[in-house]
């Protein structure tokens, strides 16, 4: 018999490696992923206007926006897992895998795993049994956190090494610690194995959920627990107040380690954000109290000085948030001491130098400090940074904090040196409906951080506002925008005129194009 179809075609999974394999083989000897790149990466972004980091997604959903229910989904989902448990062959188990490859997991994965335990006639050895080969030898994403949900709802060690080895990838690891918590003997000691090999969303997943019932445990979340590539504001909260860190500075006298975690730790509570922060944190005047002892003799480099000036931002916040603190445990006397202990570590000698030596070490982390730091003792930096700059023109953290300033001499050599350097005519492509998001737009992002402050200069950087306005990238068109709505006419020069005109009949996004109706009436032109 001839087959007139690919074998992916019948058969899914073929359509490319185990996703399961795939990450097995790139954990080293330290049981951290070497790298998060996933067989399905192209078909399943394809498409899509914005690529998430691993995990992002459904991160964002789960603490953002509240998950969903289509019940026609369930049904159907429902039916076809219900079928492939009691005729297990590979036509039923070909109808439920693409089905999963196509369902959006969050909106149905509560609802779907609660009408299986009550679904009658289903087969539960049968559906272990393809959970476990789905889990296994899936080659898309959808079906592999289908499956680990699955084997969730099964108490037995035969899953460990396999929901933990998946979960070691952040866009698995939500999906891996529930079923960890549902369904393994001595789950927090397995949630601790693992939390201990992620750093994005997925750590955010496993310190969320993690008790710590040990000593061990609390030391951790205080000294690494915070740390994340997603946001240190998402753990703040949650290491401070289950590693116990009230107790913790009590100490006449702590590690490096605690000193630098709780720095991290205070630093995003005074940020706040996404979570709780110091205002929720009721061990809070305590705390801060005793991180400033300790930092008289402990805060010795740039990055452990940022965080005394995030707390003294913090301790002279104007009257508002003052008063309900004031009526929650504060004193206006403690926080007058902790403002003069704040104020006599950041102005102790030696200071100048390590900034400068920080700024230019050439590492990401100490040169945001370095910055930091140089503002609050009054240090310019800027043309160290426009030398920095040349050897990195689109580095756009560093456009971002050159445009800072308010001497339009400065403005306008930087502007000339991205005329220069930048390809303009790449980025001046076309107007288009694009989010200019993550590789491949950092020259357009670089153009953004340019544009958005040249506002506040009229007549200078049209060549960068005119590539703007022809740039795909909606932002930069809207940037170009308002600088021009903010300068006379008369500074706009024939070439910007005819470029406005000109995108006022192309332009493809209806907001924007009405913001250029709006100012052609305003501008009269």
């Amino acid at each position: 018999m001839f087959s007139l179809f690919k074998k992916e075609v019948l058969y899914p999974w073929a359509e490319g490696a185990s996703i399961y394999e795939t990450i097995r083989s790139k954990i080293d000897e330290r049981g951290r992923l070497q790298d998060d790149k996933l067989p399905d990466d192209e078909s399943y972004w394809e498409g899509r206007p914005l690529r998430w980091v691993a995990g992002g997604l459904d991160g964002a959903l789960g603490h953002h926006a509240g998950g969903g229910k289509d019940e026609e989904k369930v049904t159907e989902t429902l039916r076809l897992l219900a079928h492939l448990s009691r005729k297990p062959n590979l036509k039923t188990r070909r109808a439920a895998y693409l089905k999963l490859m196509q369902a959006d997991v969050l909106s149905v994965i509560d609802p779907l795993l609660e009408a299986l335990r009550h679904a009658p006639g289903l087969n539960a050895q049968n559906l272990y049994n393809e959970a476990l080969w789905l889990t296994e030898k899936g080659a898309h994403r959808n079906v592999i956190k289908f499956g680990i949900a699955l084997l969730g709802q099964f108490e037995t060690e035969h899953h460990r090494e396999l929901i933990l080895t998946l979960g070691r990838h952040d866009e698995f690891t939500l999906y891996s610690a529930v079923a960890i918590q549902n369904s393994l003997n001595a789950p927090n000691a397995a949630l601790f194995e693992l939390v201990q090999a992620v750093n994005g969303w997925g750590k955010i997943q496993l310190v969320e959920r993690l008790e710590p019932e040990t000593q061990e445990m609390k030391d951790w979340l205080l000294r690494k627990g915070c740390q994340n590539s997603v946001m240190y504001e998402y753990l703040a909260y949650i290491c401070a107040l289950k590693g116990e860190l009230h107790v913790a500075l009590t100490a006449d006298e702590v590690d490096e380690a605690l000193y630098n975690g709780a720095g991290d730790i205070l630093s995003a509570l005074t940020h706040g954000g996404p979570a709780e922060d110091m205002d929720d944190y009721e061990h809070a005047p305590a705390v801060i109290g005793n991180y400033l002892r300790l930092s008289r003799t402990m805060c010795k480099d740039v990055s452990q000085l940022t965080v005394i000036l995030n707390l003294l931002d913090w301790l002279k916040q104007d009257a508002k948030p003052w008063e309900k603190r004031l009526s929650k445990g504060w004193a206006e006397e403690t926080r007058g001491q902790y403002r003069e202990m704040a104020e006599n570590i950041i102005t102790a000698e030696g200071w100048a130098e390590k900034v400068w030596t920080a700024l230019r070490s050439g590492d990401d982390r100490q040169r945001y400090c370095s910055i930091r730091a140089a503002k609050a003792l009054g240090l310019d930096i800027w043309e160290e940074l426009f030398e920095q700059l040349r050897l990195s023109p689109m580095n756009g953290s560093l456009i971002f904090e050159l445009m800072r300033t308010d001497n339009e001499q400065r403005v306008r050599k930087l502007v000339s040196f991205a005329e220069e350097s930048l390809p303009l005519t790449d980025i001046a492509s076309g107007p288009a409906d694009e989010m200019g998001l993550g590789l491949g737009y950092e020259a357009h992002s670089a153009l953004d951080f340019l544009v958005q402050e040249l506002d506040r200069y009229p007549g200078v950087g049209r060549k960068l506002i005119a590539t703007a306005l022809h740039s795909p990238v909606v932002r930069n068109r809207n940037m170009a925008l308002k600088a021009l709505e903010a300068w006379p006419l008369a500074d706009w020069e024939e070439s910007l005129a005819a470029a406005v005109n000109r995108l006022a009949e192309i332009e493809p996004v209806s907001d924007v194009k009405e913001t250029i109706a709006e100012m052609m009436k305003d501008k009269k032109f």
